[in-house]
């Protein structure tokens, strides 16, 4: 707590810039009484070759979760709602450890849940690759979303709720995202991933959209003038 006090102190207070990833943020620091003067919004830009990479039509049978397995993630909540769409052929992949893991694989025993530890980010983007999808049921504030921006760049939709930032790197009005902690609304964005030709619009349109977002000239040019390169 002492910390975070002197923390806030010397953002509000200090004469330098400050960077942050999204509007979400600098609005939250602005109520804090940070100079809106002093922050300016630059997202972190991907190495993913996204213009290279083409949207794949082979057969999806899995969604992927992929993070830290604890409680302030909702993993459990998802894992309860994602079971309670009965789905036949579709099951959770969920890629990443953390302080539940343990207690999850041993109270979700089900065929429709996949556990798999942690795997290198060019196996992760094989997996996000082919499934139907990732998810996310983060009960957290959220800045930028590393896996849902890299499942974008490969053209494959992304189910979040609507918290913190997470929304900026999304089309405006984006049809796959839900209220935070409503999970009857998590569960009929889950029940869209039946619908392949849904998927397959949602995953085009979500590629273009970050492409053009994170346009690395424009934020090479706003980074420049912050720190007043000459």
């Amino acid at each position: 707590v002492l910390f975070g006090r002197r923390y806030f102190n010397l953002l509000k207070n200090g004469n330098f810039k400050i960077i942050v990833l999204t509007q979400f943020h600098k609005k939250f620091l602005r109520k804090l009484d940070v100079s809106n003067e002093r922050i300016s919004v630059i997202p972190n830009l991907l190495n993913l070759d996204a213009k290279q990479s083409q949207i794949k039509t082979s057969k999806r049978e899995y969604i992927v979760y992929g993070g830290r397995i604890s409680e302030e993630k909702g993993v459990e909540e998802l894992i309860q709602t994602f079971l309670s769409c009965n789905f036949d052929n579709i099951y959770l992949k969920i890629i990443g450890n953390g302080p539940s893991q343990s207690y999850l694989q041993n109270q979700y025993r089900s065929d429709s849940i996949q556990f798999v530890k942690e795997v290198s980010n060019a196996e992760m983007l094989d997996i996000i690759s082919n499934s139907k999808g990732v998810v996310t049921a983060t009960k957290l504030y959220e800045g930028q979303p590393t896996l849902l921006c890299e499942a974008s760049l490969l053209g494959v939709p992304s189910i979040f709720p609507d918290t913190g930032g997470i929304k900026e790197f999304f089309p405006l009005d984006y049809k796959l995202k839900f209220v935070q902690f409503n999970y009857q609304d998590l569960r009929s964005k889950l029940l869209n991933v039946k619908d392949e030709k849904l998927l397959k619009e949602i995953g085009i349109e979500n590629k273009k959209f970050l492409i053009n977002l994170l346009d690395e000239s424009l934020f090479v040019d706003k980074f420049k003038s912050i720190i007043d390169y000459e």
